[in-house]
């Protein structure tokens, strides 16, 4: 937004300069860009400066897991189903079938359509449990597939959200 307010006045000046205004407005108007561009600038460090601040608190994503969870997800979206069933901890496979499994895969394809690509948007981790959240693009719509590991980069945990 700021930015954006910054070009605005940039253009403004450039326009007044351009129509003939005279040379106090045009040098006013300098000063007061000049003045506008070191604010931005003080601000945009002070932005950086958070966002170096806040990278440094958020967790490290592990990048193990992240490729544990997208060669899983990988495979259910090329209906490598049998091998995407295999990659599931013990746990989750006493609550779930290879069948179902498949069978979610083919509502969601069959609701919203084809699929299209995945990306990594958000990862958290609660109680030792890394959940990776991506947005999933379908022909006709979204979805959000929600991939859990335990500390032993086991998948203990598989949802896809329909948006």
């Amino acid at each position: 937004m700021k930015k954006l307010l910054f070009i605005l006045i940039a253009m403004l000046s450039i326009l007044l300069v351009a129509c003939g205004v005279n040379d106090d407005t045009s040098a006013n108007n300098e000063q007061e860009e000049n003045d506008t561009e070191q604010e931005e600038t003080s601000k945009e460090e002070e932005t950086n400066q958070e966002s170096d601040d806040n990278q440094s608190e958020s967790p490290e994503v592990d990048e193990e897991k992240t490729a544990t969870a997208e060669a899983f997800l990988d495979k259910i979206v090329n209906e490598q189903i049998t091998e995407a069933y295999n990659d599931l901890s013990e746990q989750m496979k006493e609550e779930i079938t290879e069948e179902q499994l498949e069978e979610v895969w083919n509502t969601v394809t069959s609701d919203i359509g084809s699929f299209v690509s995945f990306e990594l948007v958000n990862s958290t981790e609660e109680q030792g449990i890394n959940i990776f959240i991506y947005d999933g693009l379908f022909a006709g719509g979204n979805a959000q597939f929600n991939v859990a590991l335990d500390n032993a980069n086991e998948i203990v945990g598989f949802y896809i959200y329909p948006k």
